[in-house]
């Protein structure tokens, strides 16, 4: 087993504080993508929306999340250690391979898993982006953020 990736909240303060630290990193991607499309002033205050922004904050926040990667015995372990158990798991994809991603949230007594053969990097982003549109989103929105 091994772990990919920067944010591990274990409260769900944290994941607010992590999900405030990528805003300004989301509006300069933004902007840099921007110019790179070579948007005048007109059409960047015209095409980047709040949403626009708040996408590639979302998106930079999930990409960032820290991810376990192991075969079933090594996830099967890490949870016997945890403080999770069967019911907390949300798994994603198909029963009949090796290996799975998985990211644990603590204040949401939820770990998000995601079996894959032979592609870890597309496990872990998929896993990724579920994680956030399972469980984030909701707390990051509902707080009003």
């Amino acid at each position: 087993m091994h772990t990919r990736g920067t944010f591990a909240p274990e409260t769900r303060a944290d994941a607010l504080e992590a999900y405030e630290e990528v805003g300004p990193v989301a509006q300069v991607v933004v902007r840099e993508a921007t110019k790179a499309m070579r948007f005048d002033a007109d059409e960047y205050d015209e095409r980047v929306t709040p949403e626009v922004v708040r996408t590639a904050r979302d998106a930079t926040f999930a990409e960032l999340l820290a991810v376990h990667v192991g075969d079933e015995s090594e996830f099967d372990a890490w949870l016997a250690d945890s403080e999770f158990d069967d019911e907390d798991v949300v798994r994603i994809g198909s029963d009949n391979v090796d290996n799975l991603v998985w990211h644990p949230i603590p204040f949401a007594d939820t770990v998000v898993a995601a079996t894959f053969q032979d592609e870890p990097d597309a496990a872990a982003s998929t896993l990724r982006r579920n994680a956030f549109g399972r469980v984030y989103r909701e707390e990051f929105y509902e707080s009003g953020r």
